[in-house]
């Protein structure tokens, strides 16, 4: 059975960061202000990633928050 190759346009892509998220922040408030009375064009793109920011810092807090009841477990049965 021969292997698929997938294109690149349609590939998997890893999650993106919350610095990652950040800079395509910071391009497309670049872009809003290039684009003057045409900005509102923008904001679609731009609720989107204020929403997937917003999703990814609940989850980095959430993961964190994990590790430290993690470590306070481990101090109490080390104790």
């Amino acid at each position: 059975m021969k292997r698929q190759r997938q294109s690149w346009a349609t590939r998997k892509l890893p999650p993106l960061t919350s610095a990652e998220i950040e800079k395509h922040l910071d391009f497309v408030a670049w872009l809003m202000d290039k684009a003057g009375g045409k900005a509102h064009l923008y904001l679609p793109v731009w609720e989107w990633l204020e929403e997937l920011l917003a999703e990814q810092n609940r989850a980095e807090a959430m993961i964190e928050s994990a590790r430290q009841r993690l470590r306070r477990s481990q101090d109490r049965t080390a104790a």
